[in-house]
């Protein structure tokens, strides 16, 4: 990822981080969001779904209650949680609280169902102070959380990187004998994957087995990813069989995630055959669903192994399927979106073409397309080619300002910048302040941290 290359005379590249906080585009992403839906799922289905259009005009499917025509004032605490379902589902937490202040008013009692909601809701938002004073507001009123309640707690600490709060919730389930979900265990390892530490994964993952729980196809992602994004492949394969011979079945997830290991590993050759074998009727199976994640996966494959030309070609084709709305369908592209534009940057990035990957940002931005975090690192990483650190430290410093949950990747570039400046004591104090926001530090990291101390005569 860090491959030498020099380059004189390069302009600075454009960048913004003006727009709101961004979500990872690691793969992740895709069992993260399956994930969590489960939690609260099975209370959730016995409401009926919903279409509604979203302000875009897209429609979205809402397991809540249809409207009626005529509104009737709700007289039971069912029919309000339906409608605080209705509302939290719509990103509107703080109408599904005047629905509950509502029901208390009318002499309804909330349930565990209602308080969940909220909770979980606060919690996805990464805001535990709230999501906390709803459980001392629960507890008050006589309803004791349940293992909804605590998964809910946990993933919102581990949003947060607050590991040691987030063990104290897994403590206290214990200790009120809550048994631990699936969902909890694949929370749990969901976000130790996240921050790189495959090590805690594997221990949640035999804590899972040790609670007699078995693990569903979200777990095996979860697992494959972490594995492939150490380089652990062969490992990653053996838990596939296992996975096999438990006879879970492949999902579109799993499917994309071993293809990504591949082309992490610069095997895309044989990434196209995965594409080939589980996402077309080539071998006479039924074809899995192709996913945005899974087309980005592809064309990082088939990008990958050409050179900067044909990119430039491909780069052409995808800006003419935006323009004409009749060309045909491709498994390389859907749409104007973040992950295809970014895949295009990293890939002139890796032919030594900034001036494409400097392009290929400001189509994006002039489309209005929202930048993601793997797309502000690779506009890091070009800066810290030529060598820019400066530009590399305030694309860094607006990306904290913005409230973006940033990673050890970042970090390692700006240190990466410095050390290909000859600033022994940028990389040093860079290194400390990716301690002090409670980053830790990557085998790259200290990679880095040994070179920078290599070339300066410190051990």
């Amino acid at each position: 990822m860090f491959a030498k290359a020099n380059h004189c005379g390069v302009q600075r590249l454009p960048y913004s981080t003006q727009a709101s906080p961004l979500e990872l585009d690691d793969g992740v992403t895709d069992v993260h969001a399956l994930t969590a839906e489960k939690k609260t799922k099975k209370r959730y289905d016995k409401f009926k779904s919903v279409t509604k259009k979203t302000v875009d005009g897209k429609k979205k499917v809402y397991n809540a209650l249809t409207q009626k025509t005529k509104k009737v004032k709700p007289t039971t605490v069912s029919e309000y949680n339906q409608l605080i379902i209705y509302t939290v589902m719509e990103d509107r937490v703080n109408k599904a609280i005047l629905y509950l202040r509502e029901m208390e008013r009318s002499g309804l009692k909330p349930d565990i169902l209602t308080y969940t909601m909220i909770i979980n809701e606060y919690s996805k938002q990464s805001d535990m102070i709230r999501a906390r004073k709803w459980v001392t507001r629960m507890l008050k009123n006589g309803v004791e959380p349940d293992a909804y309640i605590y998964t809910s707690l946990i993933d919102g600490y581990m949003r947060e990187a607050n590991l040691d709060n987030a063990e104290a919730m897994f403590r206290i389930m214990m200790k009120k004998k809550i048994k631990p979900t699936l969902v909890t265990y694949n929370i749990l390892m969901h976000h130790s994957v996240r921050q790189l530490n495959m090590e805690s994964a594997l221990k949640f993952w035999g804590n899972l087995l040790e609670a007699g729980l078995k693990s569903d196809v979200y777990t095996f992602a979860i697992i494959l990813h972490g594995l492939g994004d150490e380089g652990r492949v062969d490992e990653a394969w053996r838990v596939f069989k296992t996975m096999e011979q438990e006879k879970v079945d492949v999902n579109e997830v799993v499917a994309t995630t071993l293809m990504g290991m591949h082309v992490q590993q610069h095997d895309n050759e044989y990434a196209i055959q995965l594409f080939n074998q589980f996402f077309t009727s080539e071998t006479g199976r039924k074809p899995l669903p192709v996913t945005d994640h899974t087309r980005n996966v592809l064309l990082n494959a088939v990008v990958g192994q050409a050179d900067s030309e044909t990119i430039n070609r491909y780069y052409e084709l995808y800006k003419n399927t935006q323009i004409d709305k009749n060309a045909p369908i491709s498994p390389l592209f859907v749409g104007a979106n973040v992950y295809t534009y970014t895949t295009f940057m990293r890939a002139f990035l890796r032919r030594d073409n900034l001036p494409m990957v400097s392009q290929v940002y400001a189509d994006m931005v002039a489309r209005h397309i929202q930048p993601s975090l793997v797309t502000y690192s690779t506009l890091m990483l070009a800066h810290a080619y030529v060598p820019d650190p400066e530009s590399c430290v305030r694309i860094l410093n607006e990306l904290k300002k913005g409230g973006v949950e940033l990673n050890a990747v970042v970090y390692t570039i700006v240190m990466r910048a410095w050390a290909k400046a000859g600033k022994w004591e940028k990389v040093k104090s860079t290194y400390e302040m990716m301690k002090q926001d409670n980053i830790q530090p990557t085998k790259l990291t200290m990679e880095v941290l040994r070179y920078g101390g290599s070339k300066s005569g410190e051990t």
